[in-house]
């Protein structure tokens, strides 16, 4: 839940706020396949939510590193880096004026759907910028992020689940595209807690990825995403927050991490209490295997939950190691054994959850492959569903262990061990322990 939008001046001197529309008509995509948890559970996600809090449209706060267009009449962020940090809310509409509530809630449950559910901006809300020292710092003295920090406290009081989720999308998305994916995530999550997106300035062109531009920008812009988590963990209300990252995004959130360990490993205070973090979802990772597992014990120390999703059928990552080299991803299917000193890093993680997706496909009758397979597969979006939105370990998620308590996979059998291990306080109300 979340309360009626409003927003918040007097901060500082010359904070200025704008509710803009789009003039042309703004770019759309339709919603995500249902999760085979509301499916074959017959439970709508919006199912719980009261009457008078039935509106189609989601809010979405958002931070982004992408250059603001120099348009007066309308807000538009393009794919040139900014030095800026530059921090609002979107409105996410779902589907058109011909769709009511209950159709939503319908579409949302089903398997297959006879209409296309259409998300768009409706609106966006720019509160302003803030910039980062040559430590990583915020610099704000206009204070645009307690405009962010007042506006987040406002929404996780009055929302159902008092956590946090931030997207951080993969390559070749524009800076709609990350937003519209906080929001249909959020909305799967039962529309309970308060979502948020980075984006970072990707461009829409595999060569700018491909050739290594847009990676050094993913590494780049970690700095930024590293200074928002450090604020969001000092002064926000939330009990947890949680980070869900695709493809190219996950080398950001690696670095951001492993940067935001170093800058306060002097600290005896614990991770897990400083900062907060709940389950760190790495689906289908561009990051090179090596890379991931050196930064792993800081990451470990730091979150409650990691998990990452891989696939042995990933094209879009086979590609991407075989032009751009490196390590396997750790969203493939290993084709080379860790060395001893990996094995045992990856071992000692205590939080560390990995699933690999195409085990078992031979028993189910289907492999789960692709490289938007975390979103588009109802069983693998069920994980990730679940994995941020309750408590539940991976046993209680249905999952099937495999080996060394760190490896899982999705039995044959997974919507009915669904049925059997969920009930609906599952879904409504997150665990308090």
């Amino acid at each position: 839940m979340q309360p009626k939008m409003s927003i918040k001046t007097g901060f500082a001197a010359g904070l200025i706020l704008c509710l803009l529309v789009g003039c042309s008509a703004p770019p759309v995509q339709p919603l995500m396949p249902t999760p085979v948890l509301f499916s074959e559970l017959n439970v709508g996600p919006l199912d719980h939510i009261p009457e008078d809090q039935r509106w189609k449209p989601r809010r979405v706060y958002y931070a982004t590193t992408r250059q603001r267009d120099r348009d007066l009449q309308r807000i538009n962020y393009n794919n040139r880096e900014s030095d800026r940090v530059s921090l609002g809310m979107a409105m996410i509409g779902f589907g058109g004026p011909e769709i009511t509530w209950s159709d939503l809630n319908e579409f949302s449950r089903r398997a297959e759907r006879d209409q296309v559910v259409d998300l768009s901006i409706a609106g966006l809300v720019e509160a302003g910028q803030f910039t980062l020292d040559d430590q990583g710092q915020a610099v704000d003295p206009n204070g645009i992020t307690d405009w962010l920090v007042a506006n987040l406290n406002a929404s996780i009081r009055a929302a159902r689940d008092q956590d946090l989720m931030i997207y951080v999308h993969g390559a070749k998305v524009n800076f709609y595209n990350a937003n519209a994916f906080a929001a249909q995530l959020d909305h799967f999550m039962g529309r309970d807690m308060t979502s948020m997106a980075f984006s970072w300035p990707t461009r829409q062109n595999i060569f700018a990825y491909g050739t290594g531009g847009d990676v050094r920008r993913a590494y780049r812009h970690s700095t930024a995403l590293a200074a928002l988590i450090e604020r969001l963990a000092e002064d926000t209300e939330a009990r947890r927050i949680h980070i869900v990252t695709w493809s190219a995004g996950g080398r950001l959130v690696t670095q951001a991490l492993s940067n935001l360990h170093a800058r306060h490993q002097e600290n005896t205070q614990d991770f897990r209490q400083r900062f907060r973090l709940g389950t760190i979802y790495f689906a289908a990772a561009d990051v090179p295997g090596d890379e991931f597992i050196e930064a792993l014990p800081r990451i470990d120390q730091m979150a409650q939950r990691v998990v990452v999703t891989a696939s042995s059928n990933d094209g879009a990552l086979k590609m991407a190691r075989r032009f751009m080299g490196g390590d396997d991803r750790i969203g493939q299917i290993r084709t080379r054994p860790l060395d001893d000193e990996q094995t045992a890093i990856v071992l000692n993680a205590e939080r560390l959850e990995v699933i690999d997706m195409s085990r078992g496909a031979d028993q189910r009758g289907f492999d789960i492959t692709g490289h938007r397979y975390w979103f588009d597969h109802p069983w693998a979006s069920t994980d990730l569903v679940l994995a941020i939105r309750s408590d539940l370990d991976a046993e209680r998620r249905a999952l099937q262990p495999q080996s060394a308590g760190v490896l899982w996979a999705l039995p044959a059998d997974y919507p009915a061990r669904l049925r059997q291990n969920l009930t609906r306080s599952d879904l409504e109300i997150r665990s308090s322990n």
